[in-house]
């Protein structure tokens, strides 16, 4: 009995059996001439509000002397030690085995966060470990419950993170929407980040790319005038390959060309700008990014119109459209469809007289005016006599008659002379003055025919 006796000592580990349980006290049998007595506050730190929630009658506790009181008659115990040595074993256990555990936020600390876990309440979580962001506010994380993983032990000292465990949840979260993530998904997003190149778009743990090119049909020079840091955007998942998503919000839309081809039609009139002249014709801008061309010989009906000095780039241009092809992005459009061709109803062929008024006189000959078209008298065939300047045989406005020598309609092209026409007409008069003649010359020979038989009559 004495040597049990002299191991009931302040700071000795000694275990008992519960003889009683209270509300705020423990009475435990230890084989000593006195009882052990424990209070709820060295029962346990864990949050309970009764000894009973602790312990049994009859349970077998271990527990260290904390002072033998011979005037009452009672050796005051305590759990508190030993729940914490328990503690910290199951914290090593956890640091060896990379465990991730719960542990409560008790205050905030210089550098960082005071928490408790499986009893132990010297636990530290530096600031750098609170968190994957910035942390600005620690008062907000007191009384917080954490996942935590501890990172260092010894001793005393129990260090755990709060942002590992996250950071590992992260990326379960990332892996299990990647597999949720497939080419032709169309998902809502917000942009995260804007670079040079395009934009970043996040969707939960996950980042995809939305490249400079696919943000819209039409050119983006610049990303920021399309897209802010925080805008919720629309995008379809173009492809897909490891952890990387590439998106497009132009997937989404119809390019300008299907939206034109709905909003036009073949022989539709619009307007157009001129952005581009080549050699066999021109460019014409009548939406934005939708171009299309007008041949040369679809400007004008007259094939001498030259388009170098007749259009500027800038110019617009009404036209009509003449083909769309959506698909190869081609539009073949015309001007002179919208306009009146004097020269296709014109009946003449090569022979036929004609009048018309003295438009322009020229070197070269004269324009003159013939059912509303432009024909050209050389001056060659203005008049029999030789003439150097045109102007001494016509003036402007002068009517005059011609005969067709030359007429070529796609040209248009006719050439008149009023030489052939004053000549036809010198000769008509005198094929008449002919006929005249002759039948005065028949008349007067008839007659004195009849005169000399009636005298031979007589």
């Amino acid at each position: 009995m004495e040597t049990k006796f002299a191991k009931v000592e302040p700071g000795n580990i000694i275990t008992g059996v519960v003889d009683e349980v209270k509300k705020n006290e423990v009475i435990v049998h230890i084989d000593y001439a006195y009882s052990g007595r424990i209070y709820l506050n060295e029962l346990t730190k864990k949050p309970v509000e009764s000894c009973e929630e602790i312990v049994n009658v009859g349970d077998k506790i271990e527990v260290v002397v904390k002072k033998v009181d011979d005037d009452k008659g009672f050796v005051w115990l305590s759990r508190i030690p030993i729940e914490e040595k328990q503690a910290f074993d199951n914290l090593q256990n956890y640091f060896d085995n990379d465990t991730t555990f719960d542990a409560k936020v008790l205050k905030t600390t210089k550098g960082g966060l005071i928490l408790s876990a499986e009893g132990y309440d010297r636990i530290f979580m530096p600031l750098s470990e609170i968190s994957v962001e910035f942390v600005s506010n620690l008062d907000v994380y007191v009384n917080q419950v954490l996942p935590v993983r501890v990172i260092e032990i010894k001793r005393n000292r129990v260090v755990v993170s709060h942002k590992q465990v996250m950071r590992d949840q992260i990326k379960e979260e990332k892996k299990a929407e990647l597999e949720e993530i497939t080419v032709g998904d169309v998902i809502e997003g917000k942009v995260s980040k804007i670079v040079p190149y395009g934009a970043f778009v996040r969707f939960g743990q996950v980042e995809g790319l939305l490249h400079i090119s696919e943000i819209s049909h039409h050119n983006v020079k610049n990303v920021e005038d399309v897209l802010k840091e925080g805008q919720t955007v629309e995008v379809k998942v173009i492809d897909a390959k490891k952890d990387k998503r590439s998106l497009s919000m132009k997937a989404l839309e119809k390019t300008p060309w299907e939206k034109f081809a709905e909003d036009h039609k073949v022989g539709e009139e619009i307007t157009g700008k001129v952005v581009k002249k080549m050699q066999f014709g021109m460019l014409l801008e009548v939406e934005k990014d939708v171009v299309g061309m007008i041949n040369k010989f679809d400007y004008s009906w007259n094939p001498r119109i030259n388009l170098a000095g007749e259009v500027e780039v800038g110019d617009e241009i009404e036209v009509k459209i003449l083909n769309i092809d959506v698909k190869n992005r081609k539009m073949a459009l015309s001007k002179k469809h919208l306009e009146y061709n004097p020269w296709e109803d014109l009946k003449v062929k090569v022979g036929d007289e004609v009048s018309g008024v003295v438009k322009e006189l020229q070197d070269r000959g004269a324009l003159v005016e013939v059912n509303g078209v432009n024909a050209f008298m050389p001056i060659g065939e203005i008049s029999e006599k030789h003439i150097t300047n045109v102007s001494e045989a016509l003036s402007e406005e002068d009517v005059v008659n011609g005969i067709v020598l030359k007429f070529d309609k796609r040209q248009w092209q006719m050439v008149i002379s009023k030489k052939a026409y004053d000549d036809k007409q010198e000769r008509n008069e005198y094929k008449k003055h002919l006929r005249s003649e002759n039948k005065e010359d028949q008349t007067q020979t008839l007659g004195d025919l009849f005169a000399d038989k009636l005298k031979e009559f007589k």
